[in-house]
């Protein structure tokens, strides 16, 4: 009867984290749901968090729960208002929690771009010394590089800090290098097509960044990625602005 009872306590806690993390996923699938413009609405974004948790507690399930879990993090930074004065607070939470997940499965390609994402973030906030001192480039250049995540190498190379004789990273050559892999990798990710327009900006190649920002407007918006590429259609196009006003002053 003990041992009946002890499967049954077992099948009841499967269901109940199998449950959860039905429930966080349907609350990520509908991510773009009540959002107010590109703000994501908090209630359903706290909610997917909350069920991931749970959900985690089962083993059968944790790796698929702690990859939901670390991606809701990094979509609650994004995209749900905060405080500003929370941003160090957040920042280092998601840092925190990314590596984690990151150490318990380091070959889960999914884990692993949020954690590039995250510590990139954070080093950039930290400033050049810190980010030194935490090995932040060669963290983002190892992880990044294995998981293929040339979107981040790429961005890391253009806005980590530079010390000059210290740390010969990052590299914007580099940058255009993995930019531009980023894009052929994936050209339907608007932020491909902002993050290379915008190193353009920077070369002063204003006719490749204005060709690269219309190749991105012209793919729209997908139903699946509404707030990311809500998003990214705004940075296409404030970056457009910014170019051609610069033109306009020649």
């Amino acid at each position: 009867m003990k041992k009946l009872l002890v499967i049954l306590l077992l099948l009841a806690a499967w269901a109940n984290a199998n449950e959860d993390l039905r429930i966080a996923d349907s609350c990520y699938a509908a991510r773009a749901e009540k959002a107010n413009g590109d703000k994501a609405n908090a209630k359903n974004a706290k909610l997917m968090v909350e069920h991931y948790v749970k959900a985690m507690a089962d083993e059968s399930v944790q790796e698929q729960a702690t990859t939901g879990y670390v991606k809701a993090l990094f979509f609650n930074f994004r995209f749900v208002p905060f405080d500003k004065k929370r941003r160090k607070i957040i920042v280092d939470s998601l840092k925190v929690e990314s590596e984690k997940a990151y150490k318990k499965y380091p070959k889960n390609k999914e884990i692993a771009r949020v954690y590039t994402a995250a510590i990139s973030i954070w080093g950039n906030d930290r400033g050049a010394l810190k980010s030194v001192k935490e090995g932040v480039a060669n963290i983002v250049r190892d992880v990044a590089t294995d998981a293929e995540d040339w979107q981040v190498l790429g961005r890391a190379h253009f806005v980590l800090p530079y010390v000059p004789l210290v740390l010969p990273w990052p590299d914007k050559k580099l940058s255009d290098k993995y930019l531009t892999m980023a894009l052929q990798q994936d050209p339907k990710d608007l932020n491909n097509y902002f993050f290379l327009a915008e190193l353009r900006f920077d070369q002063k190649r204003y006719a490749d960044a204005l060709n690269l920002i219309e190749r991105g407007l012209s793919r729209g918006i997908r139903t699946s990625y509404f707030l990311e590429d809500k998003r990214g259609r705004w940075h296409l196009k404030e970056l457009q602005k910014k170019i051609n006003e610069k033109l306009d002053k020649k």
